[in-house]
């Protein structure tokens, strides 16, 4: 009886410990867990920013998706205006004429600075690009608009928005067992880059 009662004391003993070590463990993987997939989500919307930044430069709009993306920085040209002659030799003519760049270069660069590997081809960039970390292959929205310019009655600029849930890649993790962790933690929220209602291209973090 007594055997039995010790063993029974020390099963208790080991349960308690290992709920002691969950409490303290699991708020700490939750933490480090998110804070890695939301660094590597950020640096996606940030370079899909950056990508609608060169876009807008040769269309005067947004891509309303990742394909458009692709298609008008592989195929389109920026103008360029190259002058010929001394501009301070007023003995000289100087000579304007408007020069045509590959699109295709400015994205090549963008692909060395920002891809995880810099060799990567531009179809490998896209697809990369698209995915969201850590969701099985779910791909990031986008979405274009119009919006009034703060300051002004009716002049209109053109926005975009692209994004995800956090729930898409923190899907171990719902709001109802990790709210103690962070009150503010709401799988259905929204992380983006841009704003489908004001001329933006910064995130929502």
């Amino acid at each position: 009886m007594k055997i039995a009662l010790n063993l029974l004391l020390a099963l208790v003993s080991m349960a308690l410990v290992y709920l002691l070590i969950e409490s303290i463990r699991k708020p700490i993987n939750f933490k480090e867990t998110r804070e890695i997939r939301e660094q590597l989500v950020r640096e996606r919307l940030k370079q899909t920013a950056e990508l609608q930044k060169v876009y807008k430069s040769l269309t005067k709009k947004y891509a309303e998706s990742y394909d458009s993306l692709k298609q008008v920085l592989t195929t389109d040209t920026f103008l360029i205006d190259q002058a010929f002659g001394d501009k301070f030799d007023t003995n000289q003519v100087v000579t304007i004429v408007k020069i045509k760049l590959p699109a295709k270069d400015s994205l090549k660069g963008i692909i060395k600075k920002n891809a995880p590997k810099p060799d990567m081809t531009i179809d490998e960039y896209f697809n990369y690009l698209r995915v969201v970390p850590f969701s099985g292959g779910q791909e990031f929205y986008m979405k274009t608009s119009e919006a009034i310019v703060e300051g002004t009655d009716s002049l209109m600029a053109p926005t975009f928005e692209a994004g995800t849930t956090l729930g898409t890649y923190l899907s171990e993790f719902d709001s109802a067992s990790h709210v103690i962790y962070d009150p503010e933690f709401n799988p259905n929220s929204l992380r983006k880059v841009g704003d489908l209602n004001k001329p933006s291209t910064t995130g929502n973090w």
